[in-house]
């Protein structure tokens, strides 16, 4: 099987739309399509491709670290789909986005995941969970929740 890993493009949108609905069990009925368009537009999607077909992607952000003091990646949603995995095609994701990461200057990767066997993905291949003085938790804005006490 050969594999191409590549920048996505306009082109990729509704099969990157369909991977997302795959992965996440759920196709929300608008914002998806434009978030992909705006993360396409900023070069921040790379893809995975067997015989024409899009079978993986990952996502991630550059943003300015005041700790690092540079800019950090950060990876926001990673996903290959359940045929193509233990076939080093979640690696070689991986490896094109810290390559593309560092090229534009970014002194750091980062994730975060709630998935043991995504966590023994990563640690495999260097990256650590972090301890100390600056362990991190991750929290998410319930929006809904927000916005109703906003109202109160």
């Amino acid at each position: 099987m050969k594999v191409i890993i590549r920048g996505a493009s306009a082109t990729d949108t509704a099969r990157l739309r369909a991977l997302l609905s795959e992965w996440l069990k759920w196709a929300p009925e608008k914002g998806r399509t434009d978030s992909i368009r705006r993360a396409l537009r900023r070069k921040e999607i790379l893809v995975a491709e067997a015989s024409s077909e899009v079978i993986g992607f990952i996502h991630f952000v550059l943003h300015e670290d005041v700790i690092d003091g540079g800019p950090n990646a950060f990876i926001t949603a990673f996903y290959v789909s359940p045929a193509y995995r233990g076939k080093g095609v979640g690696s070689r994701l991986l490896l094109a986005a810290i390559a593309d990461a560092l090229k534009r200057g970014a002194v750091g990767v980062e994730t975060s995941t709630i998935h043991e066997s995504a966590k023994i993905f990563y640690e495999r291949r260097h990256f650590k969970q972090t301890k100390g003085d600056i362990a991190e938790i991750f929290l998410e804005l319930d929006m809904d929740e927000f916005r109703l006490g906003l109202s109160k």
